[in-house]
């Protein structure tokens, strides 16, 4: 037997063993030979690696297996996003009309999502980070379930608690689905709407309670987003560690979220200006330690920050970080051509001097040895 992850599985492999107890999954056999697409898509859902048997695969692993490039990583994972975004559309669309929510069709697919964020998460976070003209709902969203992954898989939150806590955080808002788009979009709205909106978090759990398909844990997480650690949220004006710890995440990053995001009525500030505003809000509306880990995950340059490169004087925008203190970088002007993904600048922390004003109100100057400067790689 061969062991392998499941994104490594083709049609016409024969799988002999799952990674956990085959009654805890969707397949009715301890092994089987992989027939469709469907099968592939359950698998990669539900297991992180397989077992499988040469002698009975009529396709098998014997064949080198190609690297996939970043633009490959990044146009696949754009597909995965704008699939599940078309259902969320959908399900919105539902609920507005006052019919059926497909939930069927959506909870696989968020299933799904959940697994790939999280074995893909440098990738998911690159997308989560660009600037969209669509201020839409499932825009927003699906960003906030990045994110909020991402962040969960940053701080070793169990996997088997992904799915419903990441359900949480791409369903949180719908209950803003409520309330009138006029009074959403305005800048100034008085002490009796403000409590119209702030109802959306009870609004959004009573609507996905008579479905019957969403835990406990999701729902709660939902309900409890808003509140804030010196208990001056909302709904129910929890405090501290009353708050549950998914609830405490979810907070940390709507508020990132929503203030880098561009509105009808403010512009969205830059990330490496959001982390300032993060930090100015511990200890009273989100919870401290939470924050610094999420900034932790953002990198020491949160992903999506200009930067300007002295010897060239060129800008470029903070990609990815990794545990090697190595950033990745992009010409800026190249940030939404998918055909320049692949020439990527790698610049070393060590070669980080100082910070200079460059980002609206400060911005980040890297000093880098030439030969590094002009490291691109492939992929």
């Amino acid at each position: 037997m061969i062991k392998t992850s499941v994104y490594n599985l083709a049609i016409g492999m024969h799988v002999s063993k799952l990674d956990r107890v085959w009654m805890s999954t969707s397949f009715f056999r301890r092994s089987f030979l992989i027939k469709n697409e469907n099968q592939l898509k359950r698998l990669k859902a539900e297991c992180e690696f397989v077992f499988i048997d040469p002698d009975k695969s009529k396709n098998t692993l014997l064949s080198p297996i190609e690297k996939t490039t970043t633009t490959e990583a990044i146009e696949s994972a754009s597909i995965e996003v704008s699939k599940t975004k078309n259902l969320l559309i959908k399900f919105f669309a539902q609920l507005q009309q006052g019919v059926n929510l497909d939930t069927k069709s959506l909870i696989p697919s968020i299933s799904s999502l959940t697994n790939d964020v999280f074995n893909n998460t440098e990738t998911y976070l690159y997308l989560a980070k660009l600037k969209e003209k669509d201020n839409s709902l499932s825009e927003k969203s699906i960003k906030v379930f990045i994110f909020y992954l991402a962040f969960a898989k940053h701080i070793g939150i169990k996997k088997d608690k992904l799915f419903e806590i990441g359900t949480a955080a791409i369903l949180h808002d719908i209950g803003m689905l409520s309330v009138p788009e006029g009074l959403l979009r305005s800048a100034f709205i008085n002490k009796d709407e403000r409590k119209y909106i702030q109802n959306h978090t009870n609004v959004g759990v009573e609507i996905l309670s008579k479905e019957n398909v969403f835990s406990k844990l999701t729902l709660r997480t939902i309900k409890h987003h808003h509140e804030n650690i010196d208990g001056s949220g909302y709904p129910d004006g929890l405090k501290g560690r009353d708050i549950s710890l998914y609830a405490r995440m979810l907070n940390i990053i709507c508020m990132y979220e929503a203030i880098t995001r561009d509105r009808v009525y403010k512009k969205g500030i830059f990330p490496i200006e959001a982390v300032r505003t993060l930090v100015c809000n511990v200890n009273s509306k989100i919870d401290t330690r939470l924050t610094f880990k999420f900034i932790e995950m953002l990198g020491v340059y949160p992903l999506g920050s200009i930067v300007s490169i002295k010897e060239s004087g060129e800008l470029v925008q903070i990609i990815s970080f990794d545990n090697n203190k190595v950033f990745r970088a992009m010409p800026s002007e190249a940030i939404n051509k998918k055909q320049q993904f692949d020439k990527l600048l790698t610049i070393h922390s060590c070669d980080v001097h100082q910070m200079i004003n460059v980002n609206s109100c400060f911005v980040e100057e890297l000093i880098c040895k030439q030969d590094k400067v002009h490291a691109f790689l492939a992929g």
